[in-house]
């Protein structure tokens, strides 16, 4: 959820109104009772004319433009600050959205399952094609996902076969058929079935068996 900006202190508005009445002050007595210039500051000239002001010297037709001129001011600034607020809102909301987008928070829960469905739909691919040597690979790969899983839960071991013996028969029920398909596995691996007459039912038998092990594992 967004934080909320933070409201401006009393501080910040007491300042930023005595800049505004400032500003208009300066504007008002250039234009209407002595040109502010460094000359005229130097020489006494606007500050005598300043005093007057205050002493009373002025004309009520005088004040009333003032307090006119003021008003006008406050209009003109309102409106300019009006302005930016609706400016800088609409350019917060977009560099928040595209922040939003491009930095959209990453669950690894959620990427580690999709790269498991990646893996394990690139085998399908495989087994599902019209060519016995992508049977083959569906095979070899399936086998080296096997591998990824039982490290990645702790069985030790140099290689699969390795690793199966060290796993329970109990934990699951399909441990036998896993170990039948790490055979097969192996006779492709090996070269002993490069003229093994592997059809495409029975890569599917081979790569179904090690989907059922998959699943009871977690993988899937």
């Amino acid at each position: 959820m967004a934080e909320k900006a933070p409201s401006p202190s009393p501080d910040t508005i007491v300042r930023d109104v005595a800049i505004v009445l400032g500003i208009a002050l300066f504007i008002y007595i250039g234009n209407n009772i002595t040109p502010l210039t460094v000359d005229t500051i130097s020489s006494g000239e606007a500050p005598s004319a300043i005093v007057s002001f205050l002493l009373g010297k002025v004309s009520l037709e005088t004040i009333q433009d003032f307090f006119h001129s003021l008003q006008n001011t406050f209009v003109v600034v309102g409106i300019i600050f009006l302005a930016g607020a609706f400016w800088a809102t609409l350019k917060i909301r977009e560099v928040h959205h595209i922040v939003h987008e491009k930095y959209t928070p990453i669950h690894l829960d959620e990427m580690i399952a999709k790269e498991k469905l990646s893996q394990w739909q690139v085998v399908l691919d495989h087994v599902n094609s019209e060519s016995p040597a992508e049977w083959k690979i569906a095979i070899l790969e399936a086998d080296d996902i096997l591998d990824e899983i039982l490290e990645d839960q702790g069985y030790v071991g140099e290689t699969v076969a390795e690793k199966l013996k060290t796993m329970s028969r109990t934990k699951i029920a399909s441990y036998d058929d896993i170990w039948e398909a790490h055979k097969v596995r192996n006779e492709i691996a090996h070269g002993g079935a490069i003229e093994m007459d592997l059809s495409k039912k029975m890569a599917r038998d081979i790569i179904a068996k090690f989907g059922n092990a998959f699943k009871e594992l977690g993988y899937l």
